[in-house]
């Protein structure tokens, strides 16, 4: 057996369930018509993408992005040799694995921010909408209830993926993202040791953006 080393900090492993549990409850929610548990669910998830965001700045080594081979050359070439069976392993994330996440990061964050600004028109009004310019407003509504069926739709394809990699290649992804690791390989180090001061300012970021978010009225 493979020794393991340590891939993916605490931090990424908190906000990645953290992001799985919010688009769970923010789904059930606003299809069962709890709106305020919905909006709450929605500022957790923000404060969550605030941090997830900065942490890919200054986190440990396969947390940030200068780790993420993002070249389309690599991650259309990494598809077509997953297409075919084959396809060269990564310690941290491959180049078709980082594009899905930039895409899933950024898609959540226009939904975050247009939810923000979206209203209902009747009874409930997003923190922001009551002094947004129009020009927001309009971009909010076209958005927010568009975006869900393309979240869907990249989160299937992310757990297909997944699956695929665990079935073809025997590769534990979930796992590493319970524990932190995964097998060594070859000359790949293991992750940098969290910077408890980046860490405190990555949080207190989040923390305090959070808490902006509840003194506005919805």
């Amino acid at each position: 057996m493979n020794a393991e080393v340590k891939v993916w900090d605490l931090p990424v492993r908190l906000v990645h369930w953290g992001l799985v549990l919010c688009l769970i409850v923010l789904f059930v929610s606003v299809n069962i018509g709890q709106m305020q548990v919905h909006f709450y669910a929605g500022y957790a998830l923000s404060a969550l993408l605030v941090f997830r965001l900065l942490w890919a700045l200054v986190g440990t080594t396969y947390a940030r992005w200068s780790s993420w081979n993002l070249s389309p050359r690599a991650v259309f070439r990494h598809l077509a040799e997953l297409a075919h069976g084959k396809a060269d392993a990564a310690l941290g994330h491959n180049p078709a694995g980082a594009a899905m996440a930039v895409l899933l990061l950024l898609v959540l964050t226009i939904q975050a921010v247009s939810g923000l600004f979206f209203s209902d028109d009747a009874f409930w009004f997003g923190p922001f909408n009551m002094d947004a310019p129009l020009w927001a407003i309009d971009l909010a509504a076209w958005f927010h209830p568009r975006l869900p069926a393309l979240i869907l739709l990249l989160v299937s394809a992310h757990i297909l993926a997944v699956l695929y990699h665990r079935i073809r290649f025997k590769e534990p992804l979930v796992e590493a993202m319970v524990h932190g690791r995964k097998p060594a390989m070859g000359n790949s180090p293991a992750r940098s040791e969290v910077n408890r001061y980046w860490l405190l300012f990555s949080l207190a970021a989040a923390v305090i953006w959070l808490g902006w978010l509840f003194t506005w009225p919805i």
